[in-house]
């Protein structure tokens, strides 16, 4: 009878080494898939992100400082009076018409901007709406959004 269950035991042994084999060999190929997805998801984000940063126009600059944010954005050949600006407290959409002088010419390339564009901005945290102030000047629409002040309240435990 020892016999039999050592012949027993080293099938069994056997199964689960091979069980063992094809369970690494699985795992081994779900990781090369699963890496596989990554690269490409990588890739195609890398290809997106560089897409939609082209069409992000006019060109804008977000710069936090110690009191709020600062928006510096370029509107070469656009009027004070083309621009529009809204605010929320989390939000800044900015409307500018830009000057379209109808050509009869064959672009075989446009970049700069024309007609009208509209940008929307989420900001990190919420400003205070009525102490922003926006000024133009040279082509660039700067404006100086202050973070709102929290007031601290003291709470009585009873």
């Amino acid at each position: 009878m020892a016999v039999e269950n050592n012949k027993s035991d080293s099938k069994k042994e056997k199964k689960t080494s091979s069980s063992e084999k094809i369970d690494l060999g699985a795992e081994k190929f779900i990781e090369d898939v699963l890496s596989s997805i990554q690269t490409k998801t990588e890739d195609f984000g890398k290809k997106l992100s560089d897409y939609k940063t082209e069409l992000q126009k006019p060109l804008t600059d977000v710069v936090e400082t110690e009191n709020g944010l600062v928006v510096k954005m370029d509107l070469p050949g656009v009027k004070k009076e083309d621009i529009d600006l809204k605010m929320a407290e989390d939000q800044i959409i900015i409307k500018a018409i830009f000057e379209e002088k109808s050509e009869e010419v064959k672009y075989l390339q446009k970049e700069r901007s024309h007609g009208k564009t509209i940008r929307t901005l989420t900001l990190p945290f919420s400003i205070d709406v009525e102490k922003v102030k926006a000024d133009f000047d040279n082509s660039i629409l700067t404006i100086k959004l202050p973070k709102i002040e929290k007031e601290v309240h003291k709470v009585d435990i009873e």
